[in-house]
C-alpha cells in the first residue's frame, strides 16, 4: 500500500511537473527566437543607417560597419535596390523577404527553413536606396537556452524528489495505523481479546479503530459469557441429574414401586433439566438484558423445594417452608400458598436459579434442617434460606461475596450477580449457623427501593 501511495504521488506530480513544464519550455523557445529576431533588426537598422549615405549617393560602401554581427552565427548583407547583393552576406539575389521590403512592405521578420530572418529597406530621401538582411540560425538560438532548460529539468527533480518526500512520509501516516491494526488482528484471532486500537488522528482510521475495538470487546464478552455458561451450567445441572438418578435408583431398587409413577418424576426431572439449560443459555446471551416481569413467586418455589427435598431426604435431611407468620409447613400446598406475599418482579428463570444455589449451597456445605422463610420487609419480599451448618468462619458480614472464599465455590457468585440483575440483592443476615437472604421488589414497588438489612 504504501508503494502505491508513493507511486501515484510521484506520478501525480510528474504529470503536474510536465504539464506545466513542457509547454514553458516550448513558450520560452519561442519567446527566445522572438528576441532573437527583434535583436536581428536591431542590427539591420544600424547597418541601414551607416551604408544609406553612401546609397543614396551612388556609391559602394567598402565594408559593412565593423561589429555589425554579433557572432560568426550572425549573416548581414547588404542589397541594392534592385535585390542584388552588393557587400556581406548571404544570397546573390535577394529572397522574397528581400524584395518586400524594397517593394515598400517595410521590416521583415521571420522564421523559414531553420533561420531568423530580417529585410530592413534602406530608405534615401525619397526613395528606398537598398535593403539590409540579417540573419541567425534558430538552433544556435535553442543552444543558448540549454542552460535554461537544465535548470528547469532541474527545478522539475527537485520537485519530484519533494513530492516523492511527501508522499513517503503520508504514506507511512497513512498506513502505519493500518500496519497496527494488522498486528492487533493478528493478536485478536490469537485469543487475545484485550487489544484496543490507538487513536491516528484520521477520522477513517479512527473510525476503523473504533469498530475493531468494539468488536474485540464483544469478542471478549461473548467469550466470557460462553465460559460462564459451561461453568454454571456444570454447577446448575449437578443437583437436577443426582436428583434424576435417585429417583431411577430407588425405582429400580424397590420392584414393588410403580414404575409408572417412577417414570414420570424422571420425565419431570428431565424436563427441569431442560429448563434449567435453556435459562442459563439465555443468561449467558443476554448478561444484565434480561427482561423482567411479575413473577409467581409460589410456583418459584414449588418448582426449586421438589427437586432439592429428594436430596435432602436421601442424606436424612428435611426441607421446610416457612411463610410470613403461619406454621411451618412440609410445602407450598394450600393455606400457605395462599399466605405469600404478592408477586415479585424479575426474571422467573433468574430467581428460580439464584434459589437453587442457595438450597445448593446449604446442600453441599451446611448441615441439618434446611428452612425457607418468605416474609414482606417494607416494598420487597425477603426469601431466608437457612441451615444448621458451622456457617461462613470467615464471613465479613457484608455481603454474599464472602462465599466465593468460603468453599461455595462457584455458586453465590452466581446468584448474587442473578439477584443483582433483577434490581435484588442477597444479603449474608447470619454467620453461623449460616442465613442468606434474598431480596426481591415486589411487583408494585420501585426497584430502587429495594434493601435489606
Amino acid at each position: 500500500m504504501r508503494t502505491r501511495i508513493i507511486s501515484l504521488a510521484v506520478i501525480i506530480a510528474a504529470i503536474a511537473v510536465a504539464l506545466f513544464g513542457i509547454p514553458l519550455a516550448v513558450g520560452l523557445a519561442r519567446y527566445a527566437v522572438a528576441e532573437e529576431g527583434v535583436t536581428l533588426q536591431r542590427v539591420a537598422d544600424l547597418t541601414a543607417a551607416a551604408v544609406l549615405t553612401d546609397l543614396a549617393h551612388d556609391r559602394m560602401p567598402a565594408a559593412l560597419p565593423v561589429g555589425s554581427p554579433r557572432d560568426d552565427d550572425t549573416l548581414v548583407g547588404l542589397f541594392d535596390d534592385d535585390g542584388l547583393r552588393i557587400i556581406g552576406e548571404g544570397p546573390p539575389v535577394g529572397d522574397v523577404y528581400v524584395t518586400a521590403a524594397l517593394q515598400g512592405a517595410g521590416p521583415q521578420i521571420v522564421e523559414s527553413d531553420g533561420m531568423v530572418i530580417v529585410a530592413v529597406p534602406v530608405i534615401g530621401e525619397h526613395e528606398i536606396v537598398g535593403a539590409v538582411r540579417a540573419t541567425r540560425p534558430v538552433p544556435r538560438v535553442y543552444a543558448e537556452l540549454i542552460p535554461i532548460w537544465l535548470g528547469m529539468v532541474g527545478l522539475a527533480a527537485l520537485v519530484l524528489a519533494a513530492g516523492w518526500a511527501i508522499a513517503r512520509r503520508q504514506a507511512r501516516r497513512l498506513t502505519q495505523p493500518l500496519e497496527d491494526l494488522a498486528v492487533l488482528a493478528e493478536r485478536l484471532g490469537d485469543g487475545d481479546f484485550s487489544v484496543r486500537a490507538p487513536r491516528a488522528g484520521l477520522a477513517e482510521v479512527d473510525a476503523l479503530g473504533t469498530a475493531f475495538t468494539t468488536t474485540a470487546a464483544r469478542l471478549d464478552d461473548l467469550l466470557a459469557r460462553e465460559r460462564a455458561f459451561s461453568a454454571e451450567a456444570s454447577h446448575q445441572l449437578r443437583t437436577p441429574l443426582a436428583a434424576l438418578r435417585l429417583r431411577l435408583e430407588n425405582a429400580r431398587a424397590r420392584p414393588e414401586a410403580d414404575v409408572d409413577a417412577a417414570l414420570d418424576a424422571a420425565i419431570s426431572e428431565t424436563e427441569r433439566l431442560t429448563r434449567t439449560i435453556e435459562e442459563l443459555l439465555q443468561f449467558a446471551r443476554s448478561r444484565g438484558n434480561e427482561r423482567w416481569a411479575p413473577v409467581d413467586l409460589p410456583a418459584v418455589l414449588n418448582d426449586v423445594t421438589e427437586t432439592y427435598r429428594i436430596r435432602l431426604a436421601a442424606e436424612g435431611r428435611t426441607l421446610e417452608v416457612n411463610i410470613a407468620a403461619s406454621d411451618e409447613a412440609e410445602g407450598l400446598d394450600g393455606e400457605a400458598a395462599e399466605a405469600l406475599p404478592s408477586a415479585v418482579v424479575g426474571s422467573h428463570g433468574a430467581i428460580r436459579q439464584a434459589l437453587a444455589v442457595l438450597l445448593d449451597n446449604a446442600l453441599q456445605h451446611g448441615a441439618g434442617a434446611v428452612r425457607i422463610g418468605v416474609r414482606e420487609v417494607g416494598d420487597a419480599v425477603a426469601v431466608d434460606v437457612e441451615d444448621e451448618g458451622p456457617g461462613f468462619g470467615d464471613a465479613d458480614g457484608d455481603g454474599p461475596g464472602i462465599g466465593a472464599g468460603s468453599g461455595t465455590g462457584l455458586g453465590l457468585p452466581l446468584a448474587t450477580r442473578l439477584v443483582e440483575n433483577q434490581g435484588g440483592r442477597l444479603v449474608l443476615t447470619r454467620e453461623s449457623p449460616p442465613k442468606l437472604t434474598l431480596f426481591l421488589p415486589l411487583a408494585s414497588a420501585p426497584v430502587a427501593a429495594v434493601g435489606g438489612s
